[in-house]
């Protein structure tokens, strides 16, 4: 039984999330093909290596032609709700994600996570699930980092996904529905019943997407007895003081 743990000393984003996955040996080509499968053609995956602090990491870039507009997070947060571009709802993307070829189990933890933070989305929005939008460029970001994530699990044959106490930082962050406080109300509705220690940070550790992702797909414990098999760090975009990296812990039972 393969166990991922995801140390969250720094937070966690989808970006983050996918690169640590890729670090720890799933085939990004691999990745990129399957999420064509299911439509999603209008993106460029760009993996390369970082320097965080000596530490070298998978650093991610969902990059979109028609903008260049390269995903640093979560893309609701800045791009959603702009009318002049179509939306993608929430049965759309369900559509999507079961038009493809992916693996059953690919499948189901994606559409888990885009439930989940549909929900938490209508909830702090006052709206319905089907109401809940995606900005055409956003949810190009969230499948990808999403989607991504889910194939990246599957390829690496992951079974079961530990995390640890997440960080609580401070401050705030601008998005369509103007200036939010930290953690995002999303973020927090979706990390209910999670530990959460002071990291005395200001800015954004936890993103949405990535609160998603812990919440649909994982679990919150201390570190797990297990044989260790590999170590992966995925890459973050901001600079708070700290390394800038979701650890990926890949263990076995």
């Amino acid at each position: 039984m393969k166990i991922l743990y995801w140390d969250t000393f720094a937070g966690i984003s989808g970006d983050m999330a996918l690169g640590s996955l890729i670090a720890l040996g799933a085939d990004p080509k691999i990745i990129v093909d399957q999420l064509h499968s299911i439509g999603l053609t209008e993106f460029a995956l760009e993996v390369g290596f970082r320097q965080v602090q000596g530490i070298q990491a998978t650093n991610i870039d969902v990059v979109i032609p028609d903008n260049i507009h390269a995903h640093t997070h979560d893309a609701q947060h800045d791009q959603e709700h702009d009318h002049e571009h179509h939306h993608r709802h929430l049965p759309d993307i369900q559509k999507m994600i079961l038009s493809g070829n992916l693996s059953e189990r690919s499948q189901k933890g994606a559409l888990q996570v885009f439930n989940v933070l549909a929900e938490a989305e209508a909830h702090v929005h006052g709206t319905t699930l089907d109401k809940v939008h995606f900005h055409e460029v956003g949810a190009v970001d969230s499948l990808v980092d999403i989607v991504g994530t889910c194939i990246a699990l599957d390829l690496l044959d992951i079974d079961s996904i530990k995390v640890s106490t997440l960080p609580w930082s401070h401050g705030f962050v601008q998005c369509a529905h103007g200036t939010l406080p930290l953690p995002a109300p999303a973020t927090l509705m979706l990390l209910r019943g999670f530990k959460l220690r002071e990291s005395g940070i200001t800015g954004e550790l936890i993103t949405p997407t990535g609160a998603s992702l812990i919440r649909a797909l994982a679990q919150q414990s201390a570190f797990p007895e297990m044989r260790l098999l590999n170590v992966g760090y995925g890459a973050g975009k901001n600079d708070y003081g700290i390394p800038s990296l979701l650890r990926g812990v890949l263990g076995e039972i």
